[in-house]
């Protein structure tokens, strides 16, 4: 049910996209049309106004909700807010997920929130021998805290404000040169369609980190029934997907014959 209508004043509804894009964090041109009953067009205007403001971020396809800006605020604002969402959610993600995680092997971390949690469950674990490898600049921060039998290699290369990582070629060259054995990623979306992001280079190279290792998705359950701009993976080509609930019906049905394990 759309929560607004054409008929409303463009204020009232600018504040209905920013107070929705701050609940969900991004949406796409499409999924702002269809919620709030208004032409392309006038999604359009009101994003470019939201933008001017620097309430909202204008990216390929739809737009990202920016945090306020304090004195303390960095590049980083953007990480700092998602971090602060689903917390609960992604904590018992990480309870579920950290079981997947044995000694010895050679784990990818990305960049997201959720698998920052995950590297502390790890952290507090008793895995035993373990060699982490990130692109994430908070995990990379953290790991001084991390116990003396982890091993931490970190990957280079473009940063990335938003994500607080690094991207690009290096990245892509680095960690195809590394023998890892799982990778844990979490996405914007999650369909019966596969798993999307709104970044085109953070897509690239997670697929082809997905094309070498065994991939566990980390998703709370407000990702589910979500698309966006760029495919990440379909979900056949998952070894498991850990969430806080269960997946819709179309999730599951989509994984009805495949050995993709949900926690």
């Amino acid at each position: 049910m759309n929560i607004s209508t054409g008929n409303k004043p463009s204020q009232v509804r600018r504040r209905e996209i920013l107070e929705l894009l701050r609940k969900r964090e991004h949406c796409t041109i499409a999924e702002l049309k269809k919620q709030f009953g208004v032409s392309i067009p006038t999604i359009h205007r009101d994003i470019d106004e939201l933008a001017e403001a620097r309430l909202v971020s204008k990216i390929h396809g739809g737009v990202e909700y920016l945090a306020p800006l304090s004195p303390e605020s960095s590049a980083t604002y953007g990480f700092e807010d998602r971090m602060n969402r689903q917390s609960e959610a992604k904590q018992e993600i990480a309870r579920k997920a950290v079981v997947l995680i044995e000694e010895d092997d050679v784990v990818f971390l990305d960049s997201s929130t959720t698998a920052l949690h995950l590297a502390r469950e790890v952290a507090r674990s008793k895995s035993g021998r373990l060699t982490l490898i990130t692109n994430s600049c908070s995990i990379i921060g953290e790991f001084p805290s991390f116990p003396p039998s982890m091993t931490l290699i970190s990957i280079g290369g473009t940063y990335h404000g938003q994500l607080h990582s690094f991207l690009g070629g290096i990245a892509v060259k680095t960690v195809e040169s590394l023998r890892i054995n799982k990778v844990f990623f979490s996405a914007v979306g999650v369909s019966a369609n596969g798993v999307f992001t709104f970044h085109e280079d953070h897509a690239a190279f997670l697929a082809r980190q997905i094309s070498r290792c065994a991939p566990v998705l980390l998703a709370d359950s407000s990702k589910f029934g979500r698309e966006a701009l760029f495919r990440v993976c379909e979900l056949p080509q998952l070894n498991a997907m850990v969430s806080d609930q269960k997946p819709p019906k179309d999730i599951l049905q989509a994984l009805r014959n495949t050995t993709v394990k949900i926690l």
